[in-house]
């Protein structure tokens, strides 16, 4: 009757260990299932379809063509895309990062980050480029200022216009780092310049 017992014993405590390692791998696939559904919601909520190089093709055609800048038409706050409805950089609080468009005259418009964050300026910078099939035979200006500001300063001719591209080191106030891009397109009312 002991032997009956023990083994009876032993076969409840083998029972109860795999009903827990059964309930415990349950419960982290559970959690795993959470985990990934509030990243895709997290993607989701930020998805916007405002494409930074769609904006700048839609403003460098207008003014290639002589036709003047509206600010209702072209003003904007918000965030900014790479075309596939992700962020172009995320800010130090870990928000999809803002930009400014600003059309600042007929002529002129302005489009900067107004925050710091992860903001990678070389490959927005091809990006954009590559967007308006700007080459390297376009560029016209090309400078990096020896400063505390480490400015580096690229200039496209886009036919009819300029497009000047300008980054800075910035520091936040909490000490981090990060870029603040310029980039500004302008009409040339130069006539024997335009295409």
């Amino acid at each position: 009757m002991t032997t009956t017992k023990h083994l009876f014993a032993v076969i409840l405590g083998i029972s109860a260990g795999l009903f827990f390692i059964a309930t415990g791998c349950r419960k982290s696939t559970s959690a795993t299932t959470v985990a990934a559904d509030s990243t895709s919601l997290y993607s989701e909520e930020y998805h916007a379809d405002n494409d930074i190089a769609m904006t700048l093709r839609s403003i460098t055609d207008a003014l290639r063509v002589g036709e003047p800048l509206d600010t209702l038409d072209y003003n904007f706050e918000g965030v900014l895309t790479d075309g596939e409805g992700h962020p172009l950089y995320t800010d130090i609080q870990g928000s999809p990062g803002t930009w400014e468009v600003d059309v600042i005259s007929p002529t002129t418009a302005v489009i900067r980050n107004i925050y710091l964050g992860d903001l990678l300026p070389d490959d927005l910078e091809s990006y954009i480029a590559g967007s308006l099939n700007l080459t390297s035979d376009n560029i016209i200006e090309s400078t990096e200022f020896d400063d505390d500001d480490e400015a580096q300063l690229v200039i496209y001719d886009f036919g009819g216009g300029y497009l000047r591209i300008e980054t800075r080191a910035a520091v936040a106030p909490n000490g981090l780092e990060g870029p603040l891009m310029s980039i500004v397109a302008i009409r040339n009312d130069d006539p024997s310049k335009k295409n």
